[in-house]
């Protein structure tokens, strides 16, 4: 239980520091080439995954929740009622943080902040979407589960 709640708990304690500055910088410093194809941008996000539904801020809300149920219950299962590694619970643990840093900013501030954006990477999917540490948390949580729960 330590390690899920401790990796859940950097990531949300890591994403409201960064989201804090990237909000607090004036909009002129953007975008801010990073390194290795990557630069700091600022984009407030309404929606869900590509700013899907950002005109019905009930379903966002209700899918976030949902989601974030889904996590924390998971996170609850892989340490208590099922045996499983600690690469899973690690993996539960990046994933139910992220989904909860997304969710608390939500409730905050009525949307998501991203910040991360590929530019030319050889994946057009990254030159196109612009993310956060949460969603980073969120997607590298999975696969570390699914690894986990594979092995």
């Amino acid at each position: 239980m330590v390690l899920t709640l401790s990796a859940a708990a950097a990531v949300i304690g890591t994403e409201a520091i960064v989201r804090r500055r990237v909000n607090a910088a004036p909009a002129a410093f953007y975008p801010k080439p990073v390194s290795g194809g990557v630069e700091l941008r600022r984009a407030h996000n309404y929606g869900l995954v590509g700013s899907r539904f950002a005109e019905k801020p009930k379903v966002v809300m209700t899918w976030q929740t949902l989601a974030n149920l889904a996590a924390i219950s998971g996170a609850f299962m892989v340490n208590t009622v099922v045996p499983a590694s600690a690469l899973t619970r690690l993996g539960m643990g990046l994933l139910t943080g992220g989904a909860l840093a997304n969710l608390i900013e939500r409730v905050q501030r009525g949307c998501v902040t991203d910040y991360l954006h590929g530019v030319d990477q050889k994946v057009d999917l990254l030159n196109r979407r612009i993310w956060n540490l949460a969603d980073m948390a969120i997607f590298n949580g999975a696969v570390l589960t699914l690894t986990g729960l594979v092995l």
